[in-house]
């Protein structure tokens, strides 16, 4: 059963921080900005970033998944640095597979489908290092 008592939310809150910044990272010219911005016909300086709503929807989003991670993992008997790390895996491979679906019909590229479930992938994985670390 899970416990909101066992959930750890200051770790939560730096899971949803990590989140956000790998985010910022993964979509600039430091990662995969540049190849993300060609694949989908942009360029770079035709990217506003959003207004401010976009970031606070975008953190509410990943502060979401942060605590679904978190209370994931109540779920056994002991939280750990490994468990954190198996159940982030997990979530992010569940939700990179069904991303697949809407990009088989949207017939996008695989190399788009990639980046995208990339930044899922890694996101959550870190997110359940963190947690698992601090839970």
């Amino acid at each position: 059963m899970v416990n909101l008592s066992e959930v750890n939310y200051v770790a939560v809150l730096i899971a949803t921080a990590a989140t956000m910044i790998l985010g910022f990272l993964w979509y600039s010219p430091v990662l995969f900005g540049n190849a993300w911005a060609k694949l989908r016909n942009l360029k770079m300086e035709e990217m506003s970033g959003g207004g401010a709503m976009t970031y606070v929807l975008t953190a509410l989003t990943a502060l979401g998944g942060a605590f679904v991670l978190a209370l994931l993992l109540t779920i056994g008997e002991k939280t750990t640095l490994v468990s954190g790390l198996t159940v982030g895996l997990l979530i992010g491979v569940s939700i990179s597979l069904k991303i697949g679906m809407n990009y088989l019909f949207e017939n996008a590229k695989l190399p788009l489908y990639l980046i995208t479930i990339g930044y899922h992938l890694v996101s959550y994985i870190a997110a359940g290092l963190i947690i698992g670390a601090m839970q």
